[in-house]
């Protein structure tokens, strides 16, 4: 029975190991596949995992782990521009396993000079004597001078019979960008290749491109076109209409901040106006009775300071103060000092507070963040009315009177608007607020617009 558990053991883990070792593959060949794709993050996220896989697995010395520092090599060297940081994975590739040579579809000159530095071999290992220069007649290709945006392109070229050509392949470079990815072409006939352009290096207004005849060691025996002097294709609108060329998508202010670090706090501040459903009687006479109700402005508005933290990178929690500064109302003259005091003068309030606690939910059009979410507060919110049976205020005592209107303490509503980010934590904001007011009943809406910061 022992010796039966004996042979289990390695049994079982030689099945573990050829488990974790076909997954690190698929894992190379997708993050290949987006590198020639030009994806060049998605790769190296691809890459980071398959290695993480290696290090769980215990593989770290295993020839797919150094297969894997390889492609990251290229994957920082041609599509991240990290020099040192490739050196850095040839090297590891380099001590894992000493003889490993670059993949022959992703191998360039730069790439393979780069890996012989840092694997400490010659500049051009593998090539004898003298190399002959490689020729443009033997490849017969019609360039393509148009195409659609946003679809991918066939390729077909004819070689010459002389050429005795390891693999061919098209190289293409989206609009925008520096890279070349590289996809190999197909021999659908003796001589006759064809491949694709893929549909993810056509979204601009042009995509470069040309074609090579690759020998033993991946030596350029033929091209039609090169890295320096490429075929330009002009790609088109469905409709055929011509496209103004364009960058790559730039990282939104905010994302560009820290490297996709998301903002942790909130700080607003608005200015604005409002208006509400009046009714009910004035606060410095109980006897006057708005009528009919009706809507009223808010007068002169209000300041709203706000205090946020984002509980996730599109979700605030946050309190806002609604500081109210109120004018219109006039003095009312009392005619008696059980009313008004010794002055028999009183005047009605000049300002109202509430505060909210609110969420709002932010939607991600770029720059540009559409944002919603409920409200809950308490305090006041004052409206102006007049009463025109009232003829006893202003200075003179004579005057019709305009009367405050409060309304609270509870308020219940939601909250809506857009912040613009300006930079990266600086944004530009527009809300308006609606609530429900009771006890003294209101239906409110203001109008605010101010500024953000948000780091």
């Amino acid at each position: 029975m022992v010796a039966a558990l004996a042979a289990v053991g390695p049994t079982a883990r030689a099945d573990d190991d050829a488990a974790a070792i076909d997954r690190i593959v698929k894992l190379n060949k997708k993050a290949v596949d987006e590198y020639q794709n030009l994806n060049f993050d998605k790769a190296r996220k691809l890459l980071d995992e398959a290695l993480t896989a290696c290090t769980k697995s215990g593989l770290d010395n295993h020839p797919v782990a150094a297969r894997t520092h390889v492609h990251m090599g290229v994957v920082l060297f041609a599509g991240l521009k990290d020099k040192d940081g490739a050196a850095a994975e040839f090297s590891k590739a380099k001590q894992i396993e000493g003889d490993i040579k670059l993949d022959t579809a992703l191998a360039t000159p730069e790439i393979q000079d780069a890996f012989d530095q840092a694997a400490g071999g010659p500049a051009a290992a593998g090539s004898g004597g003298a190399t002959p220069a490689p020729s443009e007649d033997a490849i017969t290709h019609e360039p393509i001078r148009r195409a659609q945006q946003g679809r991918s392109i066939s390729v077909n070229a004819t070689l010459d019979p002389s050429v005795k050509a390891k693999r061919v392949v098209v190289a293409f470079s989206a609009d925008g960008t520096d890279d070349f990815g590289r996809h190999d072409m197909e021999e659908a006939s003796p001589g006759n290749w064809m491949g694709e352009i893929p549909s993810s290096a056509t979204e601009g207004a042009k995509v470069r491109y040309f074609i090579e005849a690759l020998g033993d060691d991946d030596q350029v025996l033929a091209h039609k076109g090169s890295a320096d002097d490429p075929m330009v294709i002009s790609l088109r609108g469905p409709g055929g209409s011509a496209l103004v060329p364009v960058r790559r998508k730039k990282p939104t202010q905010r994302a560009a901040a820290k490297k996709g670090e998301e903002p942790s706090w909130f700080f607003g501040l608005g200015l604005g106006s409002g208006f509400g459903w009046t009714t009910g009687t004035g606060e410095v006479n109980g006897n006057d009775h708005v009528s009919p109700p009706g809507f009223a402005w808010a007068q002169l508005g209000q300041v709203a300071p706000q205090v946020g933290y984002f509980v996730s990178p599109d979700l605030i929690l946050s309190v806002e103060l609604r500081l109210q500064l109120v004018t219109g109302p006039t003095a009312y003259h009392a005619t008696t000092t059980a009313e008004c005091g010794a002055s028999m003068v009183c005047n009605p309030a000049s300002y109202a507070a509430a505060g909210f606690a609110r969420a709002a939910w932010l939607l991600d059009l770029g720059d540009l963040h559409p944002f919603f979410g409920p409200m809950l507060g308490g305090g006041t919110i004052r409206h102006t009315a007049e009463f025109k049976s009232e003829k006893h205020c202003g200075s003179d005592g004579t005057s019709i009177c305009v009367d405050t209107v409060a309304a609270g303490p509870i308020f219940v509503g939601g909250t809506g608007g857009i912040l613009y980010n300006l930079t990266p934590s600086f944004a530009f904001m527009a809300e308006a607020n609606a609530v429900l007011g009771f006890t003294k009943f209101t239906f409110n809406v203001d109008l605010n617009v101010g500024v953000a910061v948000e780091y």
